[in-house]
C-alpha cells in the first residue's frame, strides 16, 4: 500500500464484524471506515482499509487512507502539533471579538474566576479529582495540559495548601489562564509537556492529573511513561479521556475533519484501559455519562455509551510504565 509509513496512534481495537465485510463492496468498506473515524478510531480505519487494500488492490482504498494520514501529519514534529492547536485555539478564543472584550471586563472585575470556579467545582470528574486530592493530600500536584486552567484554578482554589503546577501546548489557553487566576498556589507554563517534564526533576509531583489529553497526543503510552517520571513513587495518576461507544442506524457520510487535522486519533474503551492500567496498585475506572452532542454527529450516528472514563492509579514503588 502507497506510504504506509506516517504516524499511526495506537489503541486501534479489533472490527468484530470486518470478517463479515465484503471489500469487493468498495462504498460499504468506504462507509464502515468512516463510521470507525467518527468514534475516534483512526487506527481502526486505517487498518481496514490497508486490509481492504491487500485484498483487492482497490486503489480507493489506499487513497483514503492516505488522505486520512495527511491529518495526522502534525504528529510527526512537536513544532506542528503545537502549532496545530495554537492555530485552533488562537481563532476560536484570541482574536478580538465583542466577546472577548465581555469576557476580559469579567476577568479584570474577578467575576470570571468566580464563576468558573464554582461551575468546575460541580462537575462531575472535578468532584472524582478532588476527592483523590482529599484521600492522598498531595503537597505538589501538576496539571498536565491545563488548557484554559479551570480544573487547575477551582483546585487551587478549594486546597490553598498544594502547590499546583498547569502545563499547556497553546500560548493562547496559558495567557487565558493567568488571566483569570487569582490564587497564588496556582501557576502556569507554555510548552509540550514532554519537554516541560523533560526539564522537571525526577519524582517532583505526588499527584499529576491528565483532563482530556490522551486522545490528542502522538504517542500515550510514552506521554504516560514521562508523566511517571516526575511523579514521585507512590504518588496518583490521575486523567480523564472520552467514552464514545457509537452505532449507526442508517447511511453515514464521508468523514472531514473541519480543521484539515484530526484532534482526537484514538479511542477508548473500558477493557482497553483495564488492560492497559489495571495492574496498577489502587486503579480505579469510574464511566460518566455525558451529555450527547447531536450537533457533531450526522444524524444516522448514535450514541450506545457517550461520556468520560475518569481513571486513577497509583504509581509502584518501584516501576515506571513499560515501552511499548
Amino acid at each position: 500500500m502507497p506510504d504506509s509509513s506516517g504516524p499511526v496512534p495506537g489503541h486501534g481495537q479489533p472490527l468484530d464484524s470486518q470478517r463479515a465485510l465484503d471489500f469487493a463492496d468498495v462504498p460499504h468498506v468506504l462507509e464502515r471506515a468512516d463510521f470507525e473515524l467518527y468514534r475516534d478510531d483512526v487506527p481502526g480505519a486505517l487498518s481496514l482499509l490497508e486490509q481492504a487494500y491487500v485484498a483487492t488492490g482497490e486503489l480507493r482504498y489506499a487513497a483514503r487512507a492516505a488522505q486520512i494520514r495527511s491529518w495526522l501529519q502534525h504528529l510527526s514534529r512537536p513544532q506542528d502539533y503545537a502549532a496545530v492547536y495554537e492555530r485552533f485555539y488562537e481563532e476560536r478564543k484570541g482574536r478580538f471579538s465583542l466577546k472577548r472584550l465581555e469576557r476580559d471586563l469579567r476577568v479584570l472585575l474577578g467575576r470570571k474566576t468566580r464563576k468558573t470556579v464554582q461551575r468546575i467545582a460541580a462537575d462531575p470528574e472535578f468532584r472524582l479529582l478532588d476527592q483523590e486530592v482529599i484521600k492522598h493530600h498531595p503537597a505538589r500536584v501538576l496539571d498536565a495540559g491545563c488548557g484554559e486552567g479551570r480544573v487547575a484554578i477551582t483546585l487551587g482554589c478549594r486546597h490553598p495548601e498544594i502547590q499546583l503546577t498547569g502545563v499547556d501546548v497553546s500560548r493562547t489557553n496559558i495567557r487565558l489562564a493567568r488571566n483569570v487566576n487569582r490564587f497564588p498556589n496556582v501557576s502556569f507554563h507554555g510548552g509540550l509537556i514532554e519537554e516541560f517534564v523533560e526539564r522537571t526533576q525526577p519524582a517532583s509531583f505526588d499527584l499529576v492529573y491528565s483532563f482530556a489529553v490522551l486522545e490528542h497526543v502522538p504517542d500515550d503510552t510514552e506521554l504516560v511513561r514521562r508523566i511517571f517520571r516526575v511523579l514521585r513513587p507512590g504518588g496518583r495518576f490521575c486523567f480523564v479521556v472520552p467514552m464514545n461507544e457509537l452505532t449507526a442506524v442508517g447511511p453515514v457520510p464521508e468523514f472531514r475533519p473541519p480543521d484539515g487535522a484530526l484532534g482526537h486519533v484514538r479511542c477508548f474503551s473500558e477493557s482497553g484501559l483495564r488492560a492497559q492500567f489495571g495492574h496498577h496498585r489502587d486503579f480505579l475506572l469510574v464511566k460518566l455519562p455525558g451529555q450527547w452532542r447531536p450537533n457533531c454527529y450526522p444524524p444516522t450516528i448514535v450514541p450506545i455509551e457517550f461520556g468520560s472514563f475518569f481513571v486513577a492509579l497509583t504509581k509502584h514503588r518501584s516501576q515506571e510504565p513499560p515501552r511499548e
